[in-house]
């Protein structure tokens, strides 16, 4: 018996033996396994890149016409030398290996890009056109679906310097941050034409604004020498009197009752081009009456006045036009906390006639020849226990021979409101009183119609405060203020207000009582912060032929140090 069992054990052993395969095939069919796998992962990955490449998009001849378009931008080429390919954006993945399969159905979902060649679907500029947004929005749903992880192949907001961005850029980046956005939510349109205007209600087709009227179409005389700067500085034709008197540092010829306000520091305003500008004789003054200061003790900032066309309030809180009307809208961002830095690029971009904004409008239908974009102004403010007190001083352009307002080569108005008591002027300074049916803005109806507020009260406060200096001979301050119409022969606050060109620079000084004077003033007390924004009108024009500045406020010893366009007026 045993010996039968050992013999079914030996069958059983032996039959199971001749089942198993031997141990080196085994390894040989995981060897070829690994082998061949290998192969055609690479085979695939091969074909894959190859299809990647640039020059096979292009074999599909209507994939020239955004290529085209990418050869325009920074993305293509640039001083760094790195270049986007069509791939790098709309088949590229992470390095890490998950991310080959998405690599991979992003390939097969490209065959029906074939299937539109083939049956010439978008074969046309036309039909390109025509199917231009439907292709947009395919794409950014995508990238919003993925984090835009094209972009962050190569940005990231841990690695960006905020010290070499643009203060609007600072500000963007630090609330997609905060509000959980990805890269796509702001930056559409960058390497193609723009088409995201059109989700928020566009018709897709820009055109330049209203012409002005007959009376404002030629604003600025045509100049010998094109200016691109405030640097470029030539004589100016001196008006027909003497002009206002000027600070202390101003060499008078004859005697003065009262001693003048010392100038500021000596610092010239920063301009981008070396200045080409001959010294004009210094025009004596007569006697101050402006309170004596010792400006040298009191803080300046430097403030880029810039040429803003037919840019009304309603273009700039309308998020097709403006993308970041919804940050001063909903997050109550000041225009300038975005703009300060690159308000020179804006005013300069304006009247050379380019468009700008997210709709790409043309804000200035006819580029007056020879103006300048912007003019660096430093700004002072000071107070005494009665009195506050404003200085400007700047670097005119240069003169030309037509003149809009043949009495004054400069006017300076600013305004202000009653420490907020007009909406939205804590953002946007005086831009509360521009608006687009305005003479000579886009939608004007009027040659008369002049700076206004939407639903102004003057017995609640709701206006804004407005002082003039005026240049012209026998010219005296305004004193007035903005409901709604704009009132230039009110209020009663003694107001004084003197300038004086001194060589190749303005200097404006105003002297207002902190105490309203009368209608159309307003109190300027310690406990309140006050919204407020000037102009300046240079070379003999009027109208909305000015340089503007964005919206700022100031307080009475009152430091706001987290405040960027905020100035903290101190006494002395």
């Amino acid at each position: 018996m045993a010996d039968a069992a050992q013999d079914d054990e030996g069958k059983r052993g032996f039959f199971s033996a001749l089942l198993r395969p031997p141990k080196c095939s085994m390894l040989r069919m995981i060897v070829i396994g690994v082998v061949g796998g290998i192969g055609i992962w690479g085979v695939l990955n091969m074909g894959m890149e190859y299809t990647n490449r640039s020059d096979f998009c292009l074999s599909c001849h209507e994939m020239t016409i955004p290529f085209e378009e990418l050869k325009k931008t920074v993305h293509y080429k640039n001083r760094s030398g790195t270049t986007v390919q069509c791939a790098d954006c709309h088949v590229a993945s992470s390095k890490t290996p998950t991310d080959y399969m998405f690599k991979s159905m992003q390939k097969l979902i490209a065959a029906r890009d074939v299937i539109g060649h083939i049956m010439g679907t978008i074969d046309t500029p036309e039909k390109y056109e025509a199917y231009r947004l439907t292709m947009a929005e395919r794409v950014w749903e995508r990238m919003k679906d993925r984090d835009s992880k094209e972009c962050r192949n190569c940005h990231d907001f841990k690695t960006m310097d905020p010290e070499k961005q643009k203060d609007r850029s600072v500000v963007k980046h630090e609330g997609a941050i905060e509000d959980g956005k990805t890269c796509i939510d702001c930056h559409k349109g960058i390497a193609h034409k723009p088409v995201h205007h059109l989700l928020e209600g566009g018709t897709g087709v820009q055109s330049a604004p209203a012409a002005a009227p007959p009376t404002e179409t030629a604003p600025i005389p045509k100049a010998e020498d094109k200016a691109t700067t405030p640097a470029s500085v030539t004589p100016a034709e001196a008006p027909a009197a003497p002009i206002a008197p000027a600070p202390a540092t101003v060499e008078t010829k004859g005697p003065a009752t009262k001693p003048m306000p010392k100038a500021a520091p000596k610092s010239e305003p920063k301009v981008e081009a070396k200045a080409e500008a001959k010294a004009e004789p210094t025009i004596a003054p007569a006697a101050s009456n402006i309170t004596a200061l010792d400006w040298s003790k009191v803080p300046s900032r430097q403030i880029k006045v810039f040429y803003p066309g037919q840019a009304a309030l309603e273009w700039v809180m309308n998020k097709p036009d403006h993308s970041s009307a919804s940050d001063i809208i909903e997050k109550k961002r000041a225009c300038a906390k975005c703009h300060e830095g690159d308000a020179n690029e804006i005013g300069a971009a304006i009247v050379a006639g380019k468009p700008v904004g997210a709709s790409k409008t043309v804000l200035e239908p006819n580029p007056p020849p020879g103006k300048v974009g912007f003019i660096p102004v430093t700004f002072q403010a000071t107070h005494d226990a009665s009195n506050i007190y404003f200085r400007f001083e700047w670097v005119p352009p240069k003169i030309g021979k037509k003149k809009l307002d043949p009495k004054n080569e400069v006017k300076l108005t600013m305004m202000f409101d009653g420490g907020g008591t007009v909406d939205g002027a804590e953002l946007n300074g005086c831009w509360s009183t521009c608006h687009t049916d305005l003479r000579t803005m886009k939608d004007a109806q009027s040659d008369k119609k002049t700076k206004y507020i939407k639903d102004a009260d003057l017995g609640s406060g709701k206006f804004m405060d407005l002082i003039q200096f005026r240049s012209g001979k026998g010219e005296k301050p305004v004193d007035g203020w903005v409901d709604s119409e704009r009132h230039t022969d009110g209020g009663k606050s003694t107001l004084k207000a003197e300038g004086v060109k001194e060589g190749n620079k303005w200097v404006v000084i105003f002297e207002r009582p902190l105490a309203a004077g009368g209608k159309g003033n307003h109190d300027i007390v310690a406990d309140k912060v006050y919204s407020f924004g000037f102009a300046i009108h240079e070379d003999f024009t009027n109208a909305r032929f000015h340089y503007v500045s964005l919206g700022y406020q100031f307080g009475l010893d009152k430091p706001q140090p987290r405040v960027k366009n905020y100035v903290d007026v101190q006494k002395q």
